[in-house]
């Protein structure tokens, strides 16, 4: 299964990006969304989970599944834990 801070440290990686700031630049959204996935107050909408996907060229629906499933584990939810991990990478 995915993390959004996993997602982001693989896109720094992969684009050779050298700050969060940069990363917020290319996935078009602010710092702070970028630094509230990093610190886990904040989950990777389902659009751009997708778009992250394709950039990382992983399974647009394992990635998805992954944040659905760290939104339902923030929001202390087991019925959607259970659903989601079982389709998480």
């Amino acid at each position: 299964m995915y993390k959004s801070m996993q997602l982001i440290d693989m896109l720094r990686k992969k684009y050779r990006l050298r700050s969060d700031n940069t990363v917020a630049k290319k996935l078009g959204v602010s710092r702070s969304a970028v630094s509230r996935y990093r610190n886990q107050t904040g989950s990777i909408d389902d659009r751009l989970a997708v778009e992250i996907a394709e950039m990382l060229t992983l399974d647009p629906f394992e990635v998805l599944a992954s944040m659905r499933c760290e939104r339902a584990a923030r929001n202390n939810s087991p019925t959607d834990i259970n659903f989601w991990r079982k389709y998480a990478a």
